[in-house]
């Protein structure tokens, strides 16, 4: 397929292939993000989605029962059009950070919810490590795991050993 693509615009002329650039990006909603993300500032579009998983989490209406499952389709769509792994970590954090908010203002107790943050903050760090961001996040990762130990409802989940296991090495 791959193959076929590359001979198919090996075939275009220049005029043609800003038509099909044109027509891609007239299509595919995705791919306007991307540009967005590309040619003008990026935090624009980090603040959508931070506004839209508030919004999963806190809705208008309602208990925000659907935070956990919309706000991992986000992330999902986010990492197709990321072009900088720090934004895509500044979200897995910010939909941690959501989470521990939602325990502390709706008094969750579910032991599936704070296993989830627990995995959430750990997916953010080993994100972290792994595209060497380690020391850019320490100070909001800390005030994070404080910030659930003031939260949590279920004291056999800690956000404190994931936190230890990338920085208190």
């Amino acid at each position: 397929m791959k193959r076929d693509f590359n001979k198919y615009l090996g075939h275009l002329e220049e005029d043609e292939l800003r038509t099909e650039l044109q027509k891609l990006y007239a299509r595919f909603p995705i791919l306007r993000e991307y540009y967005t993300m590309e040619l003008t500032d990026p935090k624009k579009v980090i603040d959508k989605y931070k506004v839209g998983m508030r919004k999963a989490f806190f809705p208008t209406r309602g208990r925000g029962k659907r935070g956990r499952s919309q706000s991992s389709k986000l992330i999902k769509r986010f990492a197709a059009i990321s072009i900088h792994p720090k934004d895509l970590v500044e979200l897995y954090f910010y939909r941690a950070e959501l989470m521990t908010e939602y325990i502390g203002a709706r008094r969750v107790d579910s032991e599936a919810f704070h296993a989830s943050t627990v995995k959430t903050f750990a997916q953010a760090c080993e994100l972290a490590e792994r595209e060497v961001l380690l020391d850019y996040f320490a100070g909001g990762a800390r005030q994070l795991a404080e910030l659930f130990e003031a939260q949590r409802r279920d004291r056999r989940h800690s956000l404190w050993p994931v936190f230890c296991t990338h920085w208190e090495n």
